[in-house]
């Protein structure tokens, strides 16, 4: 599996025509953010098209099983106390890609036991819903996404969680392994090269225009 940067190194060859020179008038660092932004588009993109239903406007019935498994990043934390609001949390390391319904996090499981699984919950409602009985009879454990924080109800708040998420590209680390499909990584070199090239065609066709003839 390859990383950011070396897609970008990869890319910058290209344009180049050979080997990486210290003088480029390109910043790889530029390359990069391009890079990020045809990524999270094509994963965007490919779970849209298989989980929206024609008749309807929103993502629905996002399972991680039904997930590119590449596309999956899994860690481990360790849940911390919020006092303000009297619940533990887990911060997340990296942040879950922009999709309807916070659908970017997958799953959050009990780190030290594994059957145990946690519902999602839309956030500013889990203090009304957790008073019902109705889900106080479930005895379903749930959670809620705040910014890079998840929440665990008081009742079944776990000490460490597994949390599953389709990571946004430009909160991975450039050395962290990329989370690409096959055929993704072509599409990606393509794609930004083409955008260099037609950046170039046009600071030429400026610098012409200002040619007397």
């Amino acid at each position: 599996m390859t990383t950011r940067k070396q897609l970008a190194e990869r890319i910058l060859r290209i344009i180049q025509g050979g080997d990486l020179t210290k003088d480029s008038d390109i910043d790889i660092r530029e390359i990069m953010l391009h890079v990020d932004s045809e990524r999270d588009a094509i994963v965007q993109a490919k779970i849209t098209e298989m989980y929206k239903p024609a008749h309807k406007r929103r993502v629905t019935n996002v399972a991680a099983h039904e997930i590119i498994g590449t596309y999956i990043s899994e860690q481990t934390y360790s849940t911390s106390f919020d006092s303000t609001r009297s619940q533990r949390y887990a911060t997340l390391a990296c942040y879950p890609i922009d999709m309807p319904d916070n659908s970017g996090v997958l799953f959050v499981t009990n780190a030290d036991d594994s059957s145990v699984s946690f519902a999602k919950m839309q956030a500013g409602l889990e203090r009304a819903y957790s008073k019902l009985p109705s889900l106080a009879a479930s005895r379903k454990a749930y959670y809620v996404q705040i910014g890079d924080r998840i929440y665990f109800d008081e009742d079944s708040a776990p000490s460490r969680v597994n949390i599953g998420l389709i990571a946004l590209s430009s909160s991975l680390s450039d050395t962290a392994t990329y989370p690409l499909s096959p055929g993704d990584e072509s599409t990606i070199i393509k794609s930004v090269v083409d955008l260099y090239n037609v950046m170039s065609g046009i600071q030429q066709d400026n610098v012409s225009d200002n040619i007397d003839i």
